[in-house]
């Protein structure tokens, strides 16, 4: 399976986790470690949010299904019910159904990369028609994840691929490490808080 994880998410990520690293040693600094309650657990919680919100979610390719893993679910889509790939707010997947789910790990670019797009549309450095959002232009996070799925459901359809089938087009399942990391990082942030 190819993976697809923004650079930005790896950034905040490693962010949030030193932040937190920051917080709990500074308050462990000051105040003592048997009485550093509220930098431990705002601290680690931090630490686990920053880990399960930008480390862990990312859109994975493989020779049959494209899978989003997300915060705390994961949703399956097969190329044989794979309909379309959008790119307004975040990567989507669109299913022969109708049915949509967004890929967290794949936002579309904000206003600023929609200003840029504009004007180089404008300008004629990038074909409107090929680019109709920003967010399918190579470079954003969804561009980039779309290409790496449009390029995996090419290689299926090549190979011999059909489309169709039963049921939902969409399967989506707890991503139970992630379920567990968002109520610990609540749990944490409570006892910091309160205790």
């Amino acid at each position: 399976m190819q993976i697809y994880r923004a650079r930005s998410s790896v950034l905040w990520g490693w962010v949030a986790i030193a932040i937190g690293v920051v917080v709990a040693v500074v308050h462990v600094a000051n105040v003592g470690f048997a009485h550093a309650h509220g930098g431990l657990g705002l601290g680690a919680a931090l630490a686990l949010f920053g880990w399960a919100a930008f480390l862990r979610p990312h859109v994975a390719a493989g020779e049959d299904r494209v899978e989003l893993h997300n915060v705390t679910q994961v949703a399956t889509v097969p190329f044989a019910r794979l309909s379309d790939l959008g790119t307004r707010w975040s990567l989507e997947a669109v299913g022969d159904d109708g049915r949509t789910v967004g890929a967290f790990a794949a936002p579309a670019p904000g206003a600023a990369a929609s200003k840029r797009h504009e004007r180089a549309a404008e300008a004629g450095s990038i074909d409107k028609a090929e680019y109709a959002r920003a967010g399918d232009v190579p470079g954003t996070p969804s561009g980039d994840a779309a290409a790496l799925v449009h390029d995996a459901w090419d290689a299926w359809r090549a190979a011999g691929g059909e489309a169709g089938g039963e049921g939902p087009s969409i399967t989506r399942t707890p991503d139970w490490i992630g379920v567990a990391a968002v109520a610990a990082g609540t749990i944490l942030a409570i006892w910091g808080l309160l205790f």
